[in-house]
């Protein structure tokens, strides 16, 4: 079996591999979303040859010859998370030279053969990825390994060079017939075009978002013999009649130098005669190649942006991160215990009659009720192999649980229940909801990990599934979903590579009715350990479970403060929701009275039991004691804060702000002093609005404060925040070259504001000119996405420092990129 019969074998096991790998992809677990792009590449590099001049045959030869080049192009398609596909065009010279490898008094010492051949290629490839790709291509790996094959058509015509008398130049071998072909009654010519089949491997290196620098080794096995002209055997001088310089090509042994090197060589005694052994047709021709390879990506889909810069303050501040006694696993905490303890009078927590001797966990609120995952004992949803229970959602409404009664909890009915085990669900609106749902025994389920599926709500308690969140990846898992208040803020758990430990809490945005590419919460969440559980609190605050932070043993429930967006500060909520078992899975209620959580602490029914959280009422009249020791309530607060302006973020002095009692409808106002701060005097267990007014200010709405369930606190901080009223001011000017001063036309431009959702897309006339609106009381960046030029943001001038301005010109200079 010669190298291209083999190579036809590999290329079909090949392909018969990515057929079932297709297929599997197909019919069993979902492939990673990948974006679908394009990349134009360019390489060069050498190219050697093995063949009959080469001390072996073989691709992997220590001895290379890489005197001659090898450069093209390629244009190539991703498929998949693993596959692209590619179209090649090249040029490769390739040589070889018996006098430079053989050694003196050899058969190839003797034979004294040389050629050159430039090998033009058209391939077709097929390009498999050792380690997948997910997402956007912004997001690729850093290092892609990968191997590749598919097929080539060649186009070649090796030459030789002549001696004296025939004067020293190359000449193409074919047409001489230097074993005899094109003779009458003799094989016919050779042919110049031929197939190869590539075997490779290589490896893309990421340089930015959108240029790879790789290397690439290929071994192309061929279907012709005759890259270098030699084949079979000599036909002696006589076959050729008077064509001398076919005769002296054919045979070279009597030549006394090496016609490439000018090296004097022995002649050999015996001269070769027809029949004898000029090269062997055993098995064809081949060469390698190695190609540095620059790739660039071409495809218009921009990365998801991280809007998050959008919303962040001018203010300056430094998080709490509580990284002082982080630890891998949450073992008991060296802190002291008083400090988890100090607000343990202000919650009362109760077993729910929902529990079972199996585990229930995971609560969620839904319809009036919680949605909760439990493997209790179900007659129909078993695995059929273990007779164990899969876990399935169930709904129980609240009404019956704020009274602990004992109700009958409903299952809520999917058109995949009996596959799947389901972990947790987030309702988002009425109509839909986002369920975590994972199979770990059975084969053949398009659910191999925890994944998020998006399920429409067809009744109460009757789901259908939708469709796959983006960024499901059969590598590793998605699950328990929670979305801000908005719905445009999507947190969730994941072991995907990159993190900082175990489990991480990601973000993904909506942007444009679509989830981003995730984004890792940060450090001042993860830890070295296991993050769990993310709840997003109607005002803002998030809450999870970590074993990686400083608590009380096993996983702890956290308070995370989100300050612009960003997390902000953390606090272990310490007894009695935490313990020295696992605590998880908290939620709570608009009004921050009641919540509901999961915990595998002694005194349960089962494995795990939810809990109801409940804040208990106080009267500030009466002395508490816990163990004897007095604990007094601060029956009179301090409200502190400030009032900052929207669209600047500082703060504004000499503002009235108004606080009134919702009880006794008192009303107190105050004016804010230079620092744009204020303060007044609050009362325990009370409930107040504050709202702040201005002239050229948008009316706010109240905001509420409520002191309920407070104790051992001097004062509460709030910053007001208020929006200008809006005033239009015309912007125009025109777009010019920093450096050159060139006008520049038709370059799209994108103005953002932040705070705001919708970006402003405007683009220079045929002379250069642009204009707009915005708004005076706003302030204004943009950038450019024209190639070119470099990718930053240019601050556009305030304008509200300017009071009769009803439009201004600014002339905007865009700094190309530095070669």
């Amino acid at each position: 079996m010669n190298y291209y019969t083999k190579s036809l074998l590999l290329l079909f096991l090949f392909l018969f591999g990515f057929h079932f790998s297709s297929f599997a992809q197909k019919n069993g677990n979902f492939a990673p979303s990948t974006d679908k792009h394009w990349a134009l590449t360019f390489f060069g590099g050498w190219g050697n040859y093995f063949g009959d001049l080469t001390p072996s045959r073989s691709p992997f030869s220590s001895q290379w010859n890489m005197k001659g080049g090898s450069f093209g192009s390629a244009l190539e398609k991703r498929l998949s998370h693993r596959f692209s596909v590619r179209a090649e065009g090249s040029w490769t010279r390739i040589s070889g030279d018996d006098a430079q490898t053989a050694s003196v008094g050899t058969f190839e010492y003797n034979r004294n053969l040389h050629f050159r051949n430039d090998i033009f290629q058209l391939s077709g490839l097929v390009q498999f990825d050792i380690l997948p790709h997910s997402g956007h291509f912004s997001q690729r790996r850093l290092v892609t390994p990968y191997i590749l094959t598919g097929a080539t058509l060649m186009f070649h015509n090796p030459e030789g060079m002549t001696t004296e008398p025939y004067g020293n130049t190359w000449v193409h071998l074919r047409p001489l017939g230097t074993e005899g072909q094109g003779k009458e009654n003799t094989r016919p010519r050779y042919s110049t075009t031929a197939l190869a089949i590539p075997f490779g491997i290589g490896a893309n290196f990421k340089i930015n978002e959108r240029l790879d620098l790789g290397v690439e080794w290929t071994a192309r096995f061929t279907s012709t013999d005759y890259l270098d002209d030699v084949s079979r055997a000599y036909v002696g001088d006589a076959h050729f009649g008077n064509n001398k310089v076919a005769a002296a090509m054919a045979d070279r042994s009597r030549e006394s130098v090496a016609v490439l090197t000018g090296e004097p060589r022995q002649v050999p005694d015996q001269r070769f005669g027809p029949g004898d052994k000029r090269g062997s047709n055993s098995s064809n021709d081949g060469f390698n190649t190695v190609h540095f390879r620059l790739r660039y990506i071409l495809s218009k889909n921009k990365a998801p942006k991280d809007l998050s810069w959008l919303h962040k303050s001018n203010e300056t501040y430094v998080p709490i991160t509580y990284r002082s006694n982080q630890r891998t696993n949450n073992t008991a905490s060296t802190t002291n215990n008083s400090t988890f303890a100090k607000y343990k009078d202000r919650y009362s927590i109760q077993n729910l009659a929902i529990n079972t001797e199996g585990s229930e966990k995971s609560p969620n609120f839904y319809y009036g009720g919680l949605i909760y995952t439990t493997d209790r004992n179900d007659r129909k949803h078993f695995n059929k192999k273990n007779r164990k229970s899969y876990y399935n959602l169930y709904y129980a409404p609240l009404h019956d649980l704020y009274r602990n009664e004992q109700t009958r909890p409903v299952n809520i009915d999917t058109t995949v229940l009996n596959k799947f085990h389901h972990h947790s669900a987030f309702q988002i609106n009425q109509e839909q909801v986002i369920a975590t749902m994972y199979s770990a025994d059975l084969p053949n389920t398009k659910v191999a990990q925890h994944k998020l599926f998006l399920m429409d709500i067809l009744g109460e308690n009757v789901w259908k599934e939708n469709k796959e969140l983006p960024f499901n990846n059969e590598h590793y898992s998605i699950s328990e979903p929670s979305i801000s208040n908005d719905g445009k803020v999507l947190y969730f758990v994941s072991d995907m590579d990159g993190g900082y430990g175990g489990t991480d809490i990601y973000i993904s945005y909506l942007f444009k009715g679509q989830w981003t590419y995730p984004i890792n919460a940060g450090p001042v969440i993860n830890s070295k350990g296991d993050e769990v559980s993310p709840f997003i609190h109607k005002d803002g605050t998030l809450y999870f479970a970590s074993d990686g932070h400083n608590g009380m043993g096993g996983l702890d429930l956290y308070e995370c403060i989100m300050k612009d967006g960003h997390p902000f500060d953390i606090a272990n909520l310490g007894e009695p929701i935490n313990s020295k078992y696992d605590d998880y899975g908290l939620i709570l209620n608009p009004v921050k009275r009641v919540g509901y959580f999961t915990s595998n602490r002694i005194g349960g029914k089962g494995g795990n039991d939810i809990y109801q959280l409940n804040v208990k009422e106080i009267n500030v009249s009466r002395l508490l004691t816990d163990d004897h020791k007095n604990l007094f309530v601060v029956e009179e607060m301090k409200l502190k804060g400030k009032v900052i302006s929207k669209d600047t973020r500082s703060p504004l002095p000499k503002i009235m702000v108004s606080l009134k009692n919702k009880e006794t409808n008192a009303l107190v106002t105050k004016r804010t002093d230079n620092n744009g701060s204020f303060e007044f005097d609050i009362s325990n267990e009370s409930n107040y609005e504050i709202f702040p007014s201005a002239f050229g200010y948008k009316r706010m709405k109240a905001t509420d404060i409520s002191t309920v369930g407070i104790f051992g606190e001097e004062h509460i901080e709030k910053t007001l925040v208020i929006e200008p009223l809006e005033k239009k001011v015309k912007l125009y000017g025109k777009v010019t070259n920093k450096e050159s001063g060139e006008v520049l036309r038709n370059i799209e431009l994108v103005f953002i504001s932040p705070n705001e959702e919708e970006n402003i897309y405007i683009k220079s006339d045929g002379e250069g000119n642009y204009k707009l609106e915005i708004n005076k009381n706003k302030r204004y960046y943009f950038f450019v996405e024209e190639d070119g030029f470099e990718k930053k943001n240019y601050a556009i001038p305030d304008l509200s420092k300017f009071r009769t301005v009803k439009s201004m010109k600014y002339n905007i200079k865009l700094a190309p990129k530095s070669k």
